[in-house]
């Protein structure tokens, strides 16, 4: 079974549009609502910036029964603490049941250094976030108080009101060291930007091995693709959208770029042809699904549309008329579908 969810993303659309459109989204079949924790954007010209807490709260508020989480937060103790995260994660729980999820990571300069000044090596930031994620679970379960110390985390600690339900944990991942670690500790991995290949000769053989490693059976574990995807009927105007998120195509700015105006300007200098081949740029709902479907067939069961389109309005239309009720009778729940409602 596959599931379908969005980022209205509030890098490149105001927030309030967004909250406008969720109710909409959710509508259209989308059993899922992410958000990226961005304090800046990745282009100068179309920023946005939203805090990440209260944007899903008023996503929640405006949906009825789709999951909502950020995708992805780093939990790794610059900007964000673990105890922090789990306590907000477990409010959100409380007033949605059910409703809430986690994607993690281990963070972008552009984000962590600008606002710290602190950006640890990537095999720190790791050791950080798996340890944050061992920290936040613990404060979701430890049924007294407990202390941790850990070789990043010193916490003394004891969450009153847990969460009414499991919270899904999902890490993202890029290469097999983290996908095998999202195997272990989580409950699925999240991938962004990289081709459908990928994910089925590196990323799933190490989160199978990593789910292995901890005994875990369950077949409720999300292999997830983020697909960057820009739609509108004019294939120039889709292009125009796909082209505010091009740093994404300049390695350089995760890690040394932080300065939108500097993004951007490296951004225009992105080849269309390679903008088309690593977002999907789609003018019709065919070729969205074109799209969308490699990544399952690669073996991914959870596919995030991350909203670049210029229009965003006309998203939930092609969504709700074509790319979901198909995908939804071929890959989908068939028992939620011949009920009438989405595959969750």
């Amino acid at each position: 079974m596959v599931t379908f969810g969005i980022s209205p993303e509030c890098l490149c659309h105001d927030v309030r549009d967004n909250v406008r459109r969720v109710g909409d989204l959710e509508a259209a079949g989308f059993t899922h609502i992410w958000e990226g924790d961005h304090t800046l954007p990745w282009q100068h010209s179309a920023g946005h910036t939203a805090g990440i807490w209260s944007t899903l709260s008023a996503y929640l508020a405006h949906t009825e029964r789709a999951i909502v989480g950020p995708m992805v937060l780093p939990p790794i103790g610059l900007r964000h603490q673990p105890v922090d995260v789990a306590v907000e994660m477990a409010t959100l729980e409380m007033l949605y049941p059910g409703r809430v999820a986690l994607g993690i990571g281990t963070g972008e300069a552009m984000n962590e250094k600008t606002t710290t000044g602190l950006w640890p090596p990537l095999g720190e930031r790791i050791e950080r976030l798996v340890e944050a994620t061992e920290l936040i679970q613990r404060c979701w379960t430890a049924p007294d108080y407990f202390r941790h110390t850990g070789q990043h985390f010193r916490s003394f600690f004891y969450l009153y009101q847990k969460p009414s339900a499991p919270i899904p944990i999902i890490l993202a991942a890029g290469g097999p060291r983290n996908a095998r670690n999202a195997g272990r500790l989580g409950d699925g991995y999240i991938a962004v930007g990289v081709p459908a290949s990928h994910h089925r000769d590196v990323l799933i053989p190490a989160f199978e091995a990593g789910r292995a490693e901890a005994g875990r059976t369950d077949r409720s574990a999300m292999r997830c693709a983020w697909v960057s995807t820009s739609y509108h009927p004019d294939r120039e105007r889709a292009r125009e959208g796909a082209r505010v998120y091009g740093g994404l195509l300049i390695p350089e700015a995760y890690e040394h770029i932080q300065d939108p105006r500097v993004i951007e300007q490296r951004a225009r200098l992105v080849r269309d042809e390679a903008l088309e081949e690593a977002f999907c740029v789609a003018t019709s709902g065919e070729e969205i699904i074109a799209r969308f479907e490699a990544f399952i067939e690669a073996g991914c069961d959870h596919i995030v549309w991350a909203d670049m389109s210029p229009e965003p309005d006309l998203v939930a239309k092609v969504c709700r008329d074509e790319v979901l009720p198909y995908l939804q009778r071929r890959y989908g729940d068939p028992v939620a579908i011949e009920s009438g409602g989405p595959a969750n």
